[in-house]
């Protein structure tokens, strides 16, 4: 059944959270709120009592949005001032990796005599007595779960463990109620002075799939029993198994597996399919009013789900509008989808494809929920814009490796972000973000049905890899489009029939929200680690210098030739470097634009690498001519939007420096030309009202896209060479693959 969609209200401003203890800076001032009202903030200058300005919540946003100011939250709580009188400004990352990993024990510790005094209903007594035995069964359970974290297929390599000993109970009380003073952070656990395997699932995904092709079955106006789905299940696989052959043979999933994937099935659908859209309202709309959660940020959820890419397009009704000669160049290969879905109102803040789940797809994942995601709508032609950002309070997890290791702690711990894992085996325990790719797949499948991939049929007789790769980044772009003008605008059972976006927009303005991370602080919570010398110059990254009377002070030192850097792939006008007082920001000498990206920049000069006329071309104006001609073909709005199934590491990023730019620099020039702007929003979010045909939309989009390109070439004074650059730009951002 097609459910009527319901028209998405404006969005104007989000209410943001501000508290005493919060830090407002804005064009380098630092503010502090000290009274609120409903239509704003009286805040004060620090160290000037007299100095208070008025500053209503449009206008909060607004310098926020456009990047004039940013939150410190907490700047000035109890526990933080008492952190930075016992660390200074030293952060996680300047402590050396023993000394982290003791503090993580002791955290385990403390968290398993949690959930020990909740399973009792009482506090135990700190007394060697009372809990000595209980630290050396949990520092023991903690040792094992070292040593079934050692890789014991590679025999020709040694590994090193390191093993803890049972603290007493008085040393346990200390690092408790340090940890407790400090409001729960780890950093209080360092000291002071000068897990599991991979998760394989026993069910085939082609039985999977085949199981969850029959199970859709049960939402059907003629309201069959899950008995009677699951009888014409088996009887539908003993056909199937009949005449294939036997590597085609589908195994057999239980009853319960297939009465739970029933289960997970988004309920307002199934009532709507079974019932009718009338009864199912009726049915649903008094169930927000006993939903607790109801602030946006106050609980994420975020998880992978991994299948095979030909499953997958079978799933979702995408298989069938691919030509016969496609379908047969499709290889195995497996695609994971993650996503963050915020509980209060349904709404998706993040979606990274990935060839597995990986924490770089997590940290990319996070990073989407604090980021503007409009450009990315805009790119796929939605009609409603992806307005949601924050900074979460709280973003619940499984126990799998892809969340469990330090480099999602680390983002998040950065980020100050409290990271939830429930119990293994309970996925009831995150019942939202489990259900949502259950529900998700055959929401593309009717708007979608019977499309023909343009990307991919045009490149004719290629290679199968090829196709994999054009085929997995147009699903990606399908996905999005989905979430933008279907999900968000379909109503939902957990919101009482409500839609997301409107949800969304609703809640945003009656909770205040905390709102994300400054281009500073992004750049310390998920910059990527690396080591450059440095010159006299100063430091070079990426053919771009970065330079700062510090780093001169360092050089005369000679532990300081090589120095440990950080660079954020979003905004490469600034790097971290970690000098002998901590990280301290360095901005680039040659006057780079805020917004262009390391993907957009490797592009262009790639693009240059490729003509031999301006390779050895060194200013800046000859990089914003390159960076303009990939904006007019559309190239950089894919780069930015990054819908590649690939998350780059620091290696990647080393590998493509040396290769791209080895000792070439850039240099300032005066006569550089204006930046064109990329990705515009739309005026009206939705037009009359209404999301128009999907479909429709998205080929007419196709067909301008490429009017647009041959009317470009045309105009061209040198046709071949325009060609040639069109093709460079589309290869230029190189992933590695694995397809």
């Amino acid at each position: 059944m097609e459910a009527r969609p319901i028209p998405a209200r404006a969005f104007m401003h989000s209410i943001i959270g501000l508290r005493r203890a919060d830090r407002f800076i804005y064009k380098g001032v630092n503010f502090k709120p000290v009274e609120s009202t409903a239509e704003g903030y009286v805040v004060q200058a620090e160290g000037d009592k007299e100095n208070k300005v008025f500053l209503s919540h449009q206008e909060i946003y607004d310098a926020l949005d456009s990047r004039q100011a940013t939150i410190d939250y907490n700047f000035d709580a109890p526990a933080r001032a008492k952190m930075r009188a016992v660390f200074g400004d030293k952060t996680w990352d300047d402590f050396p990796e023993d000394a982290r990993g003791l503090a993580l024990h002791k955290e385990k510790l403390i968290l398993l005599y949690d959930e020990e005094a909740m399973r009792r209903g009482k506090r135990i007594p700190m007394s060697e007595d009372k809990i000595g035995g209980l630290l050396r069964t949990w520092t023991k359970k903690c040792n094992e779960e070292l040593f079934a974290s050692i890789d014991e297929n590679r025999a020709d390599q040694v590994t090193q463990v390191s093993l803890y000993p049972c603290p007493s109970a008085r040393t346990f009380k200390r690092d408790y109620d340090d940890y407790e003073g400090a409001d729960r952070d780890v950093m209080a656990l360092l000291p002071r002075h000068h897990g599991p395997g991979k998760k394989m699932s026993s069910i085939s995904p082609q039985a999977l799939t085949f199981a969850f092709e029959q199970a859709m079955g049960y939402m059907d106006r003629k309201r069959p029993t899950m008995a009677l789905v699951y009888r014409n299940y088996l009887a539908a696989l003993q056909a199937h198994n009949t005449t294939a052959i036997t590597p085609l043979k589908i195994s057999k999933v239980s009853r319960k597996k297939f009465e739970s994937i029933i289960g997970r099935f988004d309920r307002y659908h199934v009532h709507a399919s079974r019932f009718g859209e009338k009864q199912a309202l009726d049915k649903f709309k008094n169930i927000r009013k006993s939903f607790p959660i109801r602030a946006p940020g106050q609980r994420l959820e975020m998880d992978f789900v991994t299948v095979d890419l030909m499953s997958h397009l079978v799933e979702s009704g995408v298989w069938a509008s691919l030509p016969d000669y496609i379908q047969t160049k499709i290889p195995t290969v497996r695609i994971t989808f993650c996503a963050a879905i915020d509980v209060a109102t349904r709404y998706i803040l993040g979606f990274k494809a990935s060839t597995n789940p990986n924490a770089a797809s997590a940290v990319a994942c996070i990073r989407m929920i604090m980021s503007d995601k409009r450009h990315l709508s805009t790119y796929v032609s939605a009609q409603t814009p992806w307005i949601g950002k924050l900074r979460p309070l709280a973003i619940y997890t499984d126990n799998g490796p892809e969340f469990a290791n330090e480099l999602v702690n680390g983002v998040l711990r950065a980020a100050r972000v409290d990271g939830t894992k429930p119990p293994a085996g309970e996925p009831d325990a995150r019942p939202f973000i489990e259900s949502l790719f259950h529900s998700i797949g055959h929401l593309v499948a009717p708007y979608f049905e019977g499309r023909t991939f343009s990307s991919v049929s045009e490149k004719g007789d290629y290679d199968p890899k090829l196709h994999a790769s054009l085929l997995v980044d147009e699903l990606i772009q399908i996905y999005i489009f989905a979430i933008c003008d279907i999900y968000h605008n379909k109503p939902h059972s957990g919101l009482g029939g409500n839609t997301p976006h409107n949800e969304w927009v609703q809640a945003s303005r009656d909770f205040p929200i905390l709102y994300p991370p400054g281009p500073e602080e992004m750049l310390h919570i998920f910059g990527v680690k690396s080591k450059r010398p440095m010159s006299d110059y100063g430091i070079t990254v990426f053919g771009i210098t970065y330079c700062k009377e510090e780093l001169q002070r360092l050089r005369t030192k000679p532990s300081f030739a090589e120095v440990e850097i950080k660079y954020d792939p979003e905004c490469v006008a600034h790097i971290s470097v970690k000098g002998d007082k901590g990280w301290f920001v360095v901005r680039n000498t040659i006057d780079l634009d805020e917004n262009i990206t390391i993907a957009e920049w490797m592009a262009a000069r790639k693009e240059l690498k490729d003509h031999y006329e301006t390779a050895n071309q060194q200013g800046l104006n000859v990089m914003y001519d390159a960076i303009n001609r990939l904006r007019s073909i559309g190239e950089a709005a894919t780069l930015r939007a990054g819908l590649t199934p690939s998350a780059p590491t620091a290696k990647d990023y080393d590998r493509w420096d040396a290769e791209l730019y080895g000792a070439w620099a850039a240099i300032a020039s005066e006569n550089k030309p204006a930046l064109n702007t990329s990705g515009i929003l739309p005026e009206n979010p939705l037009r009359d009202g209404n999301v128009a045909d999907l479909a429709m939309l998205f080929t007419q989009n196709r067909k301008a896209a490429i009017a647009a390109e041959k009317a470009a070439a045309a105009l061209s004074d040198d046709e071949e060479t325009t060609a040639t650059t069109t093709e460079a730009a589309t290869s230029a951002f190189d992933f590695d693959q694995e397809y």
